[in-house]
């Protein structure tokens, strides 16, 4: 009956163009006036929705990891599927999993779940599109209380909603001692190169909390590798897959010189490949300091890693403002990996005149074979769950700024739109014309679809 109901709304969509939003400022590299048209394209749409979206409340400065409400794949019709939260996470069916055109700009479907996937006050493990046309997606037990969401497993099922395997995740682990995502995010992510997938959350056991990793066969779904105590005060976890097989993992740990901000090469058989700071929090060794965002990965052409994050600069002032930062790394997995470069994209502690900071919520895309495209939430300092406006920006393969733009969108939202959710991958259309990634609309049942065009690349991974 409520798939009935929900294909019975009237689809509606409002086309935002980019005239529509309000181009704050723009700065261009000298030299780049052959290219004037970068990030000039992009535009937007969006679909009315059944129920209002969960937003996304936390301030700025949020200790731990941001719970995105918005994951999705892309299919070769030029479609997404869209996995969203409805705003009461206590009943059973807030979950939904959505079909919606690119080209028709409007809900097409609704993908059926397991039922096992749709209950109330159950967290939320991942989600990820993987060989054969299936799904793998991840939930807890039921427990009204959520620090104690225990009992994790995933789910592999089909477009019709048929379970093909099941998981227990927290299988050859105490039960009685472990909570399921505490303190963290939850990624599962596909990498067709081996066809596996990797299961990164984190966990609380006995008043200690670490990050969970785990590898499998995604035909079967046979546990290939894992990390059940993977290094302590592990939280806002990324997973990214690489063209070779194996993966890069990302968290915020503790202060230097254990852990930091750092990022890790795994095979899916071996296991751990080193791992290394790409950003050395300040503070004594093991100190708890919460003043970084882990940010986002992607994979550069010639091998090297791209991060883009935010972090304080001056560490020892209450005073929260983050600025954004990317690093170059190179050799990752290897006795050679190290950061080649590292780049400050904003200045917002240093201009005392302005009422910004950057805080969760960052993206990052290929633009082209020499340039990648960036997007960060911006963040009033005074008023921290307000957004400010929305920064696109473009730097090239060795992390140098070469343009921004600042995209402000119309809204009744007090708070403004959050138009980039932490740990949702950027995804790229079958035509390779657009970037696309998914935000909360202008109210509170619409939901909003960002595309900017880019250059071909020549594709991998």
């Amino acid at each position: 009956m409520k798939k009935i109901l929900f294909l019975s709304f009237v689809l509606a969509f409002m086309s935002c163009s980019k005239d529509d939003n309000e181009a704050v400022t723009e700065h261009t590299k000298p030299g780049l006036a052959e290219e004037t048209d970068l990030l000039s394209g992009y535009s937007s749409f969006e679909v009315t929705l059944p129920e209002n979206l969960r937003e996304l409340t936390s301030a700025a400065n949020a200790t731990f990891a941001v719970w995105p409400s918005i994951f999705f794949s892309a299919n070769d019709d030029n479609t997404i599927d869209v996995y969203w939260e409805g705003s009461n996470t206590a009943l059973n069916g807030h979950r939904h999993f959505t079909k919606i055109s690119l080209q028709s700009k409007q809900i097409v479907a609704e993908n059926p779940l397991p039922a096992a996937l749709n209950l109330g006050n159950t967290r939320f493990l991942g989600y990820d599109k993987i060989s054969g046309g299936r799904y793998i997606m991840g939930t807890s037990d039921v427990n009204p209380d959520n620090q104690l969401r225990k009992n994790p497993k995933l789910y592999c099922f089909d477009s019709n909603g048929t379970v093909k395997y099941t998981i227990d995740l927290w299988k050859d682990c105490d039960p009685a001692n472990i909570a399921t995502g505490q303190a963290g995010q939850a990624i599962m992510t596909y990498n067709k190169a081996g066809d596996t997938f990797g299961v990164y959350m984190a966990h609380r056991a006995g008043g200690h909390q670490a990050g969970w990793l785990g590898f499998y066969k995604a035909e079967t779904g046979e546990r290939t590798f894992l990390r059940d105590w993977y290094i302590s005060h592990n939280f806002d976890q990324r997973l990214l897959p690489l063209p070779d097989g194996r993966y890069v993992a990302l968290a915020h740990g503790d202060a230097l010189p254990k852990r930091s901000l750092f990022v890790e090469g795994w095979d899916v058989n071996k296991g751990r490949l080193n791992w290394l700071n790409y950003y050395d929090i300040p503070g004594a060794s093991g100190e708890n300091n919460r003043k970084s965002s882990t940010g986002e990965v992607i994979n550069l052409p010639n091998g090297n890693l791209a991060i883009v994050y935010a972090t304080q600069r001056d560490h020892s002032t209450e005073k929260i403002v983050r600025d954004v930062r990317v690093a170059i790394v190179s050799g990752i997995g290897t006795s050679a990996q190290k950061v080649i470069k590292e780049n400050w994209l904003t200045s917002y502690a240093a201009d005392t005149e302005i009422d910004e900071t950057a805080g969760w919520g960052m993206q990052i895309g290929r633009y082209s074979d020499d340039k990648i495209f960036l997007a960060w939430n911006v963040f009033k300092t005074q008023q921290s769950n307000k957004i400010q406006k929305t920064t696109f920006a473009l730097i090239d393969n060795e992390g140098n700024l070469l343009k921004t733009k600042d995209t402000l969108v119309n809204t009744s939202k007090k708070e403004g739109i959050k138009m980039i959710q932490p740990a949702q991958t950027m995804r790229r259309t079958s035509d390779g014309k657009y970037l696309v990634f998914l935000s909360e609309g202008s109210e509170s049942n619409k939901l909003r679809v960002n595309m900017m065009p880019v250059k071909k690349i020549n594709r991998f991974g």
